[in-house]
C-alpha cells in the first residue's frame, strides 16, 4: 500500500471529505485525490501537515508502520456532531493546554489531588 492509500483509509475512518482536509492544509480538495489516487506525492512539508491533521505519525504514512497518534485534535475535527465553531474552541483549548503542560498530554488528577486555591 503507498502513501495515497494509507492517506485516503485514515481520512475515510476519521470521516473527514477531500475539502475539509485541504482546507486544513491549504490546497485544493483536487491536490488531496491526486495525492490518494498515488498520480503525486505529498510534498515533505505536506506530508506532515498530512500526519497532523490525520493523527497519524508519517512513518505510517510512508511505511504503513501502526502507530497512529490517539490525537485530540483529528478527533474533534472528525467529529460532525460539533459545529465549527465548537471544534475551532476545543481545539484552542486542547492547544492551550499542551502549551501549559509542556506538551504533556492534559490529565484529570485524582480525586481529592486537586490544588485548592488561596
Amino acid at each position: 500500500m503507498d502513501v495515497g492509500r494509507r492517506v485516503l483509509e485514515r481520512r475515510r475512518t476519521l470521516k473527514v471529505t477531500q475539502n475539509d482536509l485541504a482546507q486544513a492544509l491549504g490546497v485544493t480538495p483536487q491536490h488531496i485525490s491526486l495525492i490518494e489516487q498515488g498520480k503525486v506525492a505529498p510534498s515533505l512539508g505536506l506530508l506532515a501537515g498530512l500526519a497532523t491533521e490525520l493523527g497519524v505519525s508519517v512513518d505510517y504514512l510512508l511505511c504503513g508502520r501502526e502507530g497512529i497518534i490517539t490525537d485530540t485534535i483529528p478527533a474533534i475535527k472528525a467529529d460532525k456532531n460539533l459545529t465549527l465553531k465548537g471544534k475551532k474552541a476545543l481545539i484552542a483549548l486542547v492547544e492551550e493546554l499542551y502549551a501549559s503542560s509542556s506538551a504533556e498530554p492534559p490529565h484529570m488528577p485524582p480525586p481529592g489531588d486537586t490544588p485548592s486555591e488561596e
